[in-house]
């Protein structure tokens, strides 16, 4: 990656944060079931080191993924480039932002809408660069690399994690609203991992219907998550029967 190309931290955030939230949110989630936060204080200062070493963990761990990437891409075959140090750094940073901001999510109803609102405005920059590079590789001519592949891959994962954090979101928002719950996941501490499972279920279009829409926000959701699902993977199915190759001509000489 060459310093011209080298991305802001504030698109380094754009393309992390809603994935080491939910890292962060599964940490916290095991932690929890081992009893780890019944050693901090129980108030705002066991909150704000929760946050901090929630943060930490999830930089580390991204961190790692980027170290070992870096080893990956060298011994590549398909033109992977590996990334600078300056952008691990803005990532393990990213990723600290993320893990933190996850013990918002016990603090109450507005912190929560808030957390959804920022995932919504990071959906829809991914989805808006999903959209400007589909629309480069139908070009007529155009070179599709592995690499390009990846990046929309990355786009639709993170798009799946988004909506499973947003299904998360909602289904808890009316609860603590004493609202009827938007999708009736069972109450025995697993939300998140219901909330994933029906996200695939739901972006795969599976529909098991075990898991049903129950409102008419949560419908609008379910909607919204079908279409853009399917969308998104019929253009990625598309590209790639088009043909992939491991470098761009500019890229071999």
């Amino acid at each position: 990656m060459t310093p011209s190309s080298e991305p802001t931290f504030l698109k380094v955030v754009l393309t992390h944060f809603v994935p080491c939230f939910f890292v962060g949110a599964i940490l916290l989630l095991a932690a929890k079931q081992a009893g780890l936060p019944d050693l901090l204080p129980q108030n705002g200062v066991g909150d704000l080191a929760g946050g901090a070493l929630n943060g930490l963990a999830v930089a580390g761990l991204i961190t790692i993924f980027h170290l070992r990437r870096n080893l990956t891409a060298r011994r590549s075959a398909i033109g992977r480039v590996p990334v600078s140090r300056a952008f691990i750094r803005k990532a393990a940073l990213a990723g600290f932002l993320g893990g933190a901001a996850d013990v918002l999510l016990t603090t109450g109803s507005w912190t929560v809408l808030a957390l959804s609102a920022i995932i919504w405005t990071i959906l829809i920059w991914n989805l808006r660069t999903f959209i400007r590079r589909t629309e480069i590789m139908l070009r007529p001519g155009s070179v599709i690399t592995w690499e390009d592949v990846g990046e929309l891959l990355r786009i639709y994962l993170t798009t799946l994690i988004g909506f499973t954090l947003v299904n998360a979101a909602l289904d808890g928002l009316h609860i603590l609203a004493g609202a009827p719950p938007a999708f009736g996941f069972p109450d025995n501490g697993d939300s998140l991992v219901n909330a994933l499972y029906f996200t695939v279920v739901t972006m795969t279009t599976l529909g098991f219907g075990d898991f049903v829409p129950r409102t008419g926000d949560a419908k609008g959701l379910l909607i919204i998550q079908s279409l853009l699902s399917y969308f998104m993977f019929a253009l990625m199915v598309g590209i790639i029967t088009r043909g992939v190759t491991g470098k761009r001509p500019s890229d071999r000489e």
